[in-house]
């Protein structure tokens, strides 16, 4: 059995979209006992298409956290700092959860980009925020993410995720 994974760029409304396609030569048996895996697409503004880009690490960084609850793939895009911090949970759905205070069972992450200064080539340090757009419980869930992203032995790591600056918590 082959399998090919391709990333497709298309451009809509002047915003590049970018959605994660995975296509396998055979077709799979669902699983009966699996529950299913959260929707995710990564939306992304022309910054993000450099294959190291910090737009990218950061939404590589929430896929493998709140989508494929993959842990060690998210240690994978984190400095040291935050690895020890992320060592303390069990899961990445538990990283979600409290650390992050977010959880989906559909989610769409887009890189916002508008009103953007543009990031020099040869700096170690960016700032990326994401728009978790999703579902959970059948309810709409919009949250917003800050991202301050640093360059370690030329790859662009996680380093800080700030609060959703917007937030209002309900009385």
């Amino acid at each position: 059995m082959s399998s090919s994974v391709s990333s497709v760029l298309r451009v809509i409304g002047g915003c590049s979209a970018l959605s994660l396609l995975v296509a396998c030569g055979e077709p799979a048996a669902p699983a009966a006992s699996a529950p299913a895996a959260p929707a995710m697409q990564a939306a992304a503004g022309s910054a993000a298409t450099a294959t190291d880009s910090p737009e990218l690490t950061a939404v590589d960084f929430f896929k493998a956290v709140l989508v494929d609850n993959n842990l060690k793939e998210a240690k994978r895009h984190a400095v040291p700092s935050l690895k020890r911090v992320l060592d303390g949970y069990a899961s990445a759905k538990a990283v979600g959860r409290t650390l992050l205070n977010m959880s989906f069972d559909q989610v769409e992450i887009t890189i916002e980009d508008t009103n953007k200064n543009v990031r020099e080539f040869y700096t170690d340090k960016a700032d990326v925020m994401l728009i978790f757009t999703g579902v959970k419980n059948d309810e709409k869930v919009v949250n917003m993410r800050m991202v301050k992203m640093e360059k370690h032995n030329g790859k662009w790591l996680v380093a800080v995720i700030k609060d959703d600056p917007f937030a209002r918590t309900k009385i």
